[in-house]
């Protein structure tokens, strides 16, 4: 039978990455924070705009500045904060828990769907992710939910493929084909052994994979495919800011800091998390 990989176990394997992993973990915490309890930290009304209060510079009561509309600028942020990161973390969930499923039972079964099935995966693979992302959103139309759907559906290849070539090396062991023999059925083979010993790479895959779909939703909010006006997001920040770079910098600069801050903590922590699950690391 396989290995039982114990908490104490878990644990220690952390210690190679632990300081990359503590600083995106404090880093991510702070931002999740803020994005959680927006409505309570931002001091103005996100959606209300001023006239009179337009283009106000850094000061104590708009602590970022306000935009072409009045609307305070860090109150923006923190909200946009909200919808990236919820975004970010639905369509990550939403293409692992389908990519890891499909590729477990794809490399398990083998035989003539695991052929289309990876052939259908290869060929979403030759489209460049942005540009997979950019025709999905633009078929299915702009809109949280769709946004979602297309980041998760550019996400699936590297989470099928994990669990494929995890499948195939797995289902070959000696103590899987114990299982065979004493009866056990497929979904328990799957669920009780092929999965715990995949369970690692995924959620290192999830992680790191958090940080593109940041940049994803960004991107595609920028170039205005993301979540419709009045929505504050960061990438749809960033580009409105474009229209007064030179003459107010802040606009564009702020929300372009969060969104790097963001995609350094979720770097550090999966990068961390690939340090600990190294085996030279632990040799």
């Amino acid at each position: 039978m396989s290995a039982v990989v114990t908490p104490r176990h878990r644990v220690a394997r952390l210690a190679p990455g632990r300081i990359a992993i503590v600083a995106g973990v404090a880093i991510m915490a702070v931002v999740i924070f803020a994005a959680v309890f927006a409505p309570i930290i931002a001091p103005h009304d996100p959606y209300a705009q001023s006239m009179l209060a337009r283009f106000r510079p850094v000061s104590a009561e708009y602590w970022l500045g306000t935009d072409q509309f009045g609307r305070d600028t860090f109150s923006r942020i923190l909200y946009g904060l909200q919808i990236t990161l919820w975004t970010a973390f639905a369509s990550t969930a939403l293409a692992m828990v389908c990519g890891t499923a499909i590729g477990i039972l794809s490399g398990y079964h083998g035989g003539r769907v695991d052929r289309w099935v990876s052939a259908a995966n290869d060929l979403l693979m030759s489209f460049p992710q942005m540009v997979a992302g950019i025709i999905i959103v633009a078929l299915l139309g702009p809109g949280i939910t769709n946004l979602i759907i297309a980041i998760a559906i550019t996400a699936f290849p590297a989470f099928y493929r994990m669990a494929r070539s995890a499948a195939l090396a797995l289902r070959e062991r000696d103590y899987i084909d114990a299982c065979r023999v004493l009866g056990y059925s497929d979904i328990r083979i799957i669920v009780r052994h092929l999965l715990p010993e995949t369970l690692d790479d995924i959620i290192i895959v999830a992680t790191l994979w958090l940080a593109t779909a940041v940049r994803t939703e960004s991107s595609l909010a920028f170039i205005g495919l993301g979540a419709p006006p009045p929505a504050a997001t960061l990438g749809g920040l960033v580009r409105d800011g474009f229209d007064n770079l030179l003459d107010y910098p802040g606009l564009a600069i702020w929300p372009s800091l969060a969104i790097l801050i963001v995609m350094i903590g979720l770097n550090l922590v999966g990068d961390g998390l690939r340090d600990a699950n190294d085996p030279r690391a632990t040799a």
